[in-house]
């Protein structure tokens, strides 16, 4: 019986469906729409949905409950600092499905899952490399040259081509008979 299981299961054990789950989501996040399956996209909506509202107040608290689910810094920035506040004043549903056709493999119904206020660059939600340039600075470290760093020029070694040697063939042994 069902009684009170609030979840799906999807046939899979629970680090593999949390490991499935935690990456649909992260994809979501990342380039704000994903296509997958309909049980899969509504279970990654509902969890998607609560992780947006607790974005949505920028604290170190609500970073670290992120980054507990997430494990990357880059995706906790990302929800924090782009989708979120995108967001507006909703309160929820952050997210819509809509249908997209039949997967060609097993005729399964695919629906894509996508943010409602995406950001307004296309293709990815992550920051640009000149984005991040311009926050974090790169010094470059030079180490100094050393005696041991600089390479001694290698002797050449030549070697003699392999010939082929023919096998001699062997001479017929007869054994001779003793005589009594």
């Amino acid at each position: 019986m069902r009684h009170r299981v609030a979840k799906r299961h999807f046939g899979r054990d629970t680090n593999h469906r949390k490991a499935l789950l935690k990456g649909l989501v992260r994809s979501l996040v990342e380039h704000g729409s994903i296509v997958t399956t309909q049980a899969k996209a509504k279970e990654t909506r509902r969890i998607a949905d609560k992780l947006i509202s607790l974005a949505k107040t920028d604290t170190v608290e609500r970073r670290r409950l992120l980054h507990k689910f997430f494990g990357k810094r880059d995706i906790v920035n990302t929800l924090v600092e782009r989708v979120a506040p995108a967001t507006g004043d909703r309160k929820s549903g952050f997210s819509t499905l809509t249908v997209v056709g039949q997967r060609r493999g097993d005729n399964t119904e695919l629906y894509k899952l996508s943010l409602i206020n995406q950001h307004e660059r296309i293709g990815t939600l992550k920051a640009d490399a000149k984005d991040r340039s311009a926050r974090v600075k790169k010094t470059k470290v030079v180490k100094p040259v050393t005696q041991k760093a600089v390479a001694k020029p290698q002797p050449k070694v030549v070697t003699k081509p392999k010939t082929k040697v023919l096998a001699k063939p062997k001479k017929k042994v007869v054994a001779k008979a003793k005589k009594k």
